[in-house]
């Protein structure tokens, strides 16, 4: 069985490009060929990833001559899912993963016409992924077939390596090992959906300045490889300063291939996102048994501690609870079981293999 993976491959590392790389990895390691179709634009000189440069003259070609036996598309680009689920009529097995509101928001934004394509497309893609039910809900609602279509977690777990931790730069060892109560949290990079700080990274500052108060040396450390919007995140750092927070709060922006090692060494973990998928780093962090502080803005997986969504007072009231608390959370946390979606995402390609 050959399988073809479509979407970003790290670098830059986030969410969805994480998961192609380490299903390339599981998948190579059961004997399965993984060819990955790189959309990020930047040049990777590794084994079975081509880079597409030229989307426009790449879709077309591969349309036509695709030889995977199946092909699984990860891109949120509304025409990209739409040529791969019209690949289904020349006889090829699709899967397309819906991450996050991309779908929604294809529909929402799409003139008549293109909603038309998007649900004939999806409707006839050999099996659909969602990140959550709440996306399972829309694709039943476009007429999918409740056979094709199952909520399948994007995580799988990381390969522990002492090198991953040799890996992460020295100033992030001293700022945590300096701090105490010790926080992570991550952003791919600084964005707004529609208006409002996508990951929350002004909640992070007013957090952290309210907590100081009871716990002084706390400490956060934020993973964001990507900074984006440079204006913002110059304001950012002002409002730090003016709080009296900036020694308090270490932005890392370079981008680590492994970030685990940091959540493994965390007390807990936030991630304030006023909108999400089925979000990697949550997992990620449950998976090491460590407490995970979330907004409600999506369904979120079982075991995490939830407030409303962009309410910052319940924020602070939430993570005060924990820390005050944080010998209960801590033993909740680790009587979860937490497993991927890999085993579930075989099973898939197999079926349709088969």
């Amino acid at each position: 069985m050959k399988i073809a993976l479509i979407g970003s491959y790290p670098p830059p590392y986030g969410g969805i490009s994480v998961h192609i790389q380490r299903m390339k990895e599981h998948l190579q390691r059961r004997g399965i060929e993984c060819i990955i179709y790189d959309m990020s634009g930047t040049t990777k000189d590794e084994d079975n990833v081509v880079c597409i440069t030229n989307l426009k003259k790449w879709l077309p070609k591969y349309f036509f001559f695709a030889r995977e036996d199946v092909i699984h598309c990860h891109s949120t680009s509304w025409m990209i899912r739409v040529i791969i689920g019209f690949m289904s009529f020349l006889g090829k097995k699709t899967v397309i993963t819906v991450h996050g509101q991309s779908l929604s928001d294809s529909l929402k934004k799409g003139i008549w016409l293109r909603k038309k394509i998007i649900k004939f497309a999806v409707r006839h893609t050999s099996f659909v992924i969602a990140d959550n039910k709440k996306i399972k809900d829309l694709l039943l609602s476009l007429g999918v077939k409740s056979e094709k279509v199952s909520v399948i977690t994007p995580f799988v777990p990381p390969d522990v390596k002492e090198e991953d931790y040799k890996k992460v730069p020295k100033y992030v060892w001293n700022f945590m090992n300096s701090h105490k109560p010790i926080i992570s949290a991550n952003a791919f990079q600084i964005n707004f959906y529609n208006g409002t700080d996508l990951y929350g990274l002004d909640m992070i500052v007013d957090l952290v300045c309210r907590l100081k108060k009871y716990y002084q040396n706390i400490g956060i450390a934020i993973c964001l490889p990507n900074i984006g919007d440079e204006k913002y995140f110059e304001k950012l750092k002002q409002q730090m300063k003016e709080k009296r927070v900036e020694n308090n709060i270490l932005f890392i922006t370079e981008p680590l291939p492994e970030v685990y090692p940091i959540w493994k060494e965390s007390d807990f973990f936030v991630r304030p996102t006023c909108t999400d998928g089925d979000a990697l780093s949550i997992r990620e962090a449950l998976y090491f048994k460590i407490p995970v502080i979330t907004s409600d803005a999506v369904p979120r997986p079982e075991g995490v501690i939830l407030f409303e969504n962009r309410d910052v007072q319940d924020f602070i009231t939430m993570t005060k609870n924990v820390l005050d608390n944080y010998k209960l959370y801590k033993s909740k946390v680790n009587n979860l079981e937490s497993a991927g979606g890999f085993d579930r995402i075989l099973e898939v390609y197999n079926e349709l293999a088969r």
